[in-house]
């Protein structure tokens, strides 16, 4: 009886629901009633569930890409600087632009006023820009590209193996004129090059202060670099930590020299003037020389002639409508340095290479051993000259022939 009554009373002892618990289970029920007629008096006014599912996905699509792209920037930036880094780095891949090049202007020799100008690259693949009022018919082995950009013939992968497929440029009548051709970003997947050498032979650099200064600086170390076919003069104010000659003495200089005579060989450099911020009557000069053809003037800043202008935003993104140039120049400057960095290794590792085939080639000749005197009823023999060797050099080396043009037709590349 004593362990039921206790039992009992244990059972009366549960806690119950005090009052406060039963108003916060309302509040939270009314709270719930509400947010559900508002979204429901939402989704009503704009168009139903359906139409909020498809916006809502579209929002959270567009959140996630906001969030993502720097990611993405990043990764697009280190793959365009692997990119240009193995162009540049590549003597062979230099060649076949200022080949492709050469190729185009030789295919254009028949066509008044048409000239390559630009070059885009990818493995495999290459498609020459082409300025003409018409874009004739190509040649074989060249196709016709296909799309809303700029019009250009294009060569695919099984052309590009056999080196002998591209023919070599026929030497016109006029100034004799080498491609110049310069990396200046990229281009989706595709490496975009410029010939400096192919319009009014002056290229200004304008737009974002920092971004321009880049691509500036970058397109400088190419032109400065060995094989380029490019006698590069840095005056002052270019780079802080290189002081050159004032503009107004290389002026001085260039003016006063003899002009090019046109039985000159065409494997010589081009004079290029890298320059910044020129006053009016320096542009005027360096116009009047550039469209000489005495020098290609490389320029930081806009000037007061006429010339080929570079805009670069903020972000890196390098423009020249009239030229349908549109490329990353970002990824550039670190590409180029690479570049030069291989240059210089391979600068260091080129005299003993020498040295190493020089002892291979040289003849041990005993010293009690003697040549036999010739004699008259003999005749002597002839012995075959050592095989050369080919180095990266080499390769850089341009033909016997090289793209010619009037200088006269150069100074209407942009029409």
């Amino acid at each position: 009886m004593t362990a039921a009554t206790r039992v009992h009373g244990h059972l009366i002892a549960l806690a119950k629901p005090d009052k406060s618990l039963w108003t916060m289970i309302l509040v939270a029920v009314v709270v719930l009633l509400l947010f559900f007629l508002m979204l429901r008096h939402f989704v009503r006014k704009h168009g139903g569930w359906r139409r909020c599912r498809r916006r809502a996905a579209r929002e959270l699509a567009l959140t996630r890409q906001a969030f993502g792209e720097p990611l993405r920037a990043y990764r697009r930036h280190r793959r365009g600087v692997r990119t240009l880094a193995r162009q540049l780095c590549d003597p062979r891949a230099g060649l076949l632009v200022r080949r492709s090049l050469d190729a185009a202007g030789a295919a254009l020799a028949a066509v008044p006023g048409a000239f390559p100008y630009g070059l885009r690259t990818q493995p495999g693949w290459v498609a020459v820009q082409i300025a003409a009022r018409r874009l004739p018919g190509p040649p074989a082995p060249w196709e016709t590209e296909d799309g809303p950009g700029p019009q250009s013939w294009c060569l695919e992968a099984g052309h590009l193996d056999d080196a002998a497929v591209l023919p070599e440029a026929l030497p016109r009548t006029g100034a004799r004129v080498r491609p110049l051709p310069v990396a200046v970003g990229m281009a989706d997947d595709a490496c975009v090059h410029l010939d400096l050498a192919a319009g009014p032979r002056m290229i200004t650099v304008e737009g974002d202060s920092a971004a321009r200064t880049r691509l500036f600086q970058a397109l400088a170390a190419q032109l400065d670099r060995s094989g380029s076919g490019a006698s590069v003069t840095v005056t002052d104010g270019v780079h802080p930590h290189h002081r050159g000659e004032r503009l107004d003495t290389v002026l001085r200089e260039l003016e006063d020299s003899p002009p090019v005579e046109p039985e000159e060989a065409v494997t010589a450099t081009t004079e290029v003037v890298v320059c910044a911020a020129p006053t009016r009557e320096q542009a005027r000069r360096l116009g009047a020389l550039a469209a000489s053809g005495t020098v290609v003037c490389l320029v930081d800043g806009p000037v007061p002639a006429h010339s080929w202008a570079l805009r670069v935003d903020a972000r890196g993104r390098v423009t020249a409508p009239e030229l349908g140039l549109y490329a990353d120049c970002a990824p550039l400057s670190r590409a180029v340095a690479a570049a030069v960095r291989a240059d210089r290794r391979r600068s260091r590792r080129a005299p003993e290479r020498h040295r190493t085939v020089e002892q291979a080639v040289e003849p041990r000749v005993r010293p009690e051993q003697r040549a036999p005197e010739p004699s008259g009823l003999s005749e002597e023999p002839t012995l075959p000259a050592p095989a050369r060797t080919v180095t990266g050099s080499d390769l850089l080396s341009e033909p016997a022939t090289a793209r010619t043009r009037p200088a006269q037709a150069s100074s209407h590349g942009d029409e």
